[in-house]
């Protein structure tokens, strides 16, 4: 028993009030230990998870539902990592121990939901990308995480399209709309060959940022 009220107020971005009222209610997983209320982390996560309410494992406050309007806003040449010593069977835990998130921020947590979304299915989608990401919004700081990964070797992630993963797009937001809205940047980058074809090539971060910016400042004209 690792957490207290105050502590799961924090994680569920909730009022202390509110989390008193789930345990009179017994609708919330909770232990008694000399007459104190304290709760088990990743029984309280997979509460959450199967809920889908939104967890908060950073410092920062809880954040308004707001779209991201173009990925130039919150990408830059650090969010790209090349000759990535991934296997198939850690690839999750390697990837989250090479990006840079506030000492405070749990990453046992979001590797958890990160794996329980694919047991559900691979997000392998094919053409040898693969998008990882948890099923609820998950707060890790100031702005979503996305981050671009490059294997030193090809992937078997069971692809939709049985094809290995060359490039790894990891992806954290912070709220349902700002998920949706970084989704359909993705997706329309992904549906051109320009950038797969960058992806594939393992072209600079600084090339891959340009043809970026190209690409979203064409976008619909």
């Amino acid at each position: 028993m690792d957490f207290t009220i105050k502590d799961v107020s924090v994680l569920l971005t909730r009022p202390e009030k509110e989390i008193q009222n789930l345990i009179k209610a017994n609708e919330i997983p909770f232990q008694i230990i000399n007459d104190k209320y304290f709760f088990n982390k990743q029984q309280i996560v997979e509460w959450a998870l199967i809920r889908n309410i939104p967890i908060n494992i950073s410092n920062h406050g809880n954040m308004s539902e707001y779209q991201v309007k173009a990925l130039n806003t919150i990408l830059d040449r650090d969010s790209f990592y090349y000759d990535c010593a991934l296997t198939e069977d850690s690839y999750l835990e390697q990837m989250l121990g090479m990006v840079h998130l506030d000492a405070n921020v749990d990453k046992g947590i979001i590797i958890q939901l990160l794996k329980n979304r694919e047991a559900l299915m691979s997000t392998a989608i094919g053409n040898g990308i693969s998008l990882p990401h948890p099923r609820i919004p998950l707060m890790v700081g100031r702005n979503p995480l996305i981050n671009f990964f490059f294997p030193q070797r090809p992937l078997d992630l069971k692809s939709i399209d049985g094809k290995p993963v060359h490039t790894i797009i990891l992806l954290v937001s912070q709220t349902i709309k700002q998920h949706l809205s970084l989704l359909a940047h993705l997706s329309f980058l992904l549906s051109q060959e320009t950038f797969r074809a960058a992806l594939e090539n393992r072209l600079s971060n600084q090339d891959l940022l340009d043809i970026i910016n190209h690409i979203e400042s064409t976008r619909g004209a």
